[in-house]
Formats: C-alpha cells, sequence, structure tokens
C-alpha cells in the first residue's frame, strides 16, 4: 500500500478522494494510504480535518513531512495545477480513472491524470499529463489532448479532434471530428466548436 495526498482540500480533492476510497473497496489489497489533504488557502491550519482527513499544512510543509509519498493534485483550475506540479516535482503522481470509466487498451496517457465515473476513452486516443476528464465524459477515437486540460462532466471531444495545452471545457460542451483547439482556449457549458479556435479563444 503506498502513501498518497491530495493537494486542494474543496469539491475536487473531496472526489478523488471518494474515487481512491472506492479503488481501495474493489481491491483485494488496497492500492492507497490516503495521508490527507495538502492546501495553501490561509483558511486551512496544519492539523485540521476536513471531512475525515487531516490537513497536512502546506504543499512546501506536506512536500517537506512526506518526500516518498505520491501526489494526486486535485485543484480543477490548469494553471494553478501546473503550478502546483512545479513545486512538488520528485513525487510520483498516479493518475486517478474510477472503475467506472471505459478506456481502451490502446489509450496513451501520461501522469497525473483523473478520469471521472461514466467516462469513456476511446481508441487510438492519446491524453497528455495532468488531465481532468470529467464523469460521463467522451474522448473520441485518435483524439489527442495536451497538458493540463480540464474536461467537465459530460464534455464529448469528437474523434481526431487535436486539443493544445490548458484548455478547459465546461460541463457539456462538445467538438465536431477533426477540430484543432489552441492551448488555453476555453469552451463555455453547453457549447459546440464547430471549427478550429486559435491560443487563448473563449467561445
Amino acid at each position: 500500500m503506498r502513501d498518497l495526498f491530495i493537494v486542494g482540500a474543496g469539491g475536487f480533492g473531496r472526489e478523488a478522494i471518494w474515487t481512491v476510497e472506492r479503488i481501495n473497496s474493489l481491491s483485494q489489497q488496497p492500492a492507497w494510504r490516503i495521508l490527507g489533504y495538502a492546501d495553501n488557502d490561509p483558511k486551512w491550519k496544519k492539523g485540521q480535518n476536513f471531512e475525515g482527513y487531516p490537513i497536512l499544512g502546506t504543499l512546501d510543509e506536506a512536500d517537506r513531512d512526506y518526500p516518498g509519498a505520491s501526489v494526486f493534485i486535485a485543484l480543477g483550475n490548469n494553471k494553478k495545477r501546473a503550478e502546483a506540479y512545479k513545486r512538488l516535482r520528485g513525487h510520483d503522481f498516479p493518475a486517478i480513472i474510477d472503475p467506472k470509466a471505459q478506456i481502451s487498451p490502446t489509450t496513451e496517457f501520461k501522469h497525473g491524470n483523473f478520469i471521472g465515473a461514466g467516462a469513456v476513452i476511446q481508441v487510438g486516443s492519446e491524453l497528455g499529463k495532468f488531465d481532468i476528464v470529467g464523469s460521463n465524459a467522451v474522448i473520441g477515437h485518435d483524439a489527442v489532448l495536451g497538458d493540463f486540460v480540464n474536461m467537465g462532466p459530460g464534455t464529448v471531444i469528437a474523434g481526431g479532434s487535436k486539443v493544445g495545452n490548458g484548455v478547459s471545457f465546461y460541463a457539456n460542451s462538445a467538438t465536431m471530428p477533426r477540430v484543432t483547439i489552441g492551448d488555453g482556449a476555453t469552451i463555455s457549458a453547453g457549447t459546440g466548436v464547430k471549427s478550429d479556435l486559435a491560443a487563448g479563444e473563449s467561445i
């Protein structure tokens, strides 16, 4: 069993812990020992309790006190997730995959990703690092995602699409097939992307 702490004592952090607890409950040998949360928000003090798990302190304190622990960064903001990764390099960053997600064996993805309940990732697709694939989201065949992408619940990225780094899809947004989306673009909830988006563009 490996030690794990969660960065972010908030809604996404709670979701990550709930998912890890379910992973453990379905395994003959639990995979993770959850140490608690690290959070830089001054409202949290080391030793406080948040829904059954302790606050371990700031990111720097948790880094110092638990140097061998694995880390999951549960921050929905793409830039903050990237900043936390830079501060905590040297740790192991596992992907957390909900037991009810479906992932093709030909999918390639890197460390730090979160795949939510009911998500479907189709054949030939590729994910970068620290991507969030929300519950019931779908990534079509041969789609490619960059790093630090956030797909809200119900998002659909159609086959052959290419998504840059740091792109945010809010809930129930979707793309047409073979669309290219530039770095840092933002797609509002319920919005369809019918053509390519430039870097930083918002719709």
